[in-house]
């Protein structure tokens, strides 16, 4: 016995997909992110995720369009710390290569 069936996806325009090496878990397992703000500075964001999609997570709530999420540098990122942003090669997700100025950090973000 078998069945046909038709699912029907919806498509969400304004879905948000984050990579998931800028996705960590906190001591209460839900899912952040560290976020560039407008002032360059650092903020821990809990997320409200749904599911993998590929490489990426389908963020429902935590993030907006825009927001700058950090995937790399994790480990010297830290809440409140002032940063510069460099945009991640989108094709292979690496930043391109250029030095930072003395005391400032390097981190890289993708939209």
């Amino acid at each position: 016995m078998f069945v046909h069936a038709r699912l029907v996806e919806g498509v969400s325009e304004q879905a948000l997909l984050v990579p998931q090496q800028g996705v960590s878990r906190n001591q209460r397992g839900e899912p952040t992110a560290l976020v560039v703000g407008q002032d360059n500075k650092v903020e821990m964001r809990v997320l409200k995720v749904d599911r993998a999609i590929g490489d990426k997570w389908l963020v429902l709530d935590g993030v907006k369009a825009g927001d700058k999420v950090v995937v790399e540098g994790l480990q010297k990122a830290r809440p409140g710390t002032v940063v510069r942003a460099v945009e991640a090669n989108k094709s292979s997700g690496e930043a391109p290569q250029e030095q930072p100025n003395p005391g400032e950090r390097k981190l890289t973000q993708r939209q």
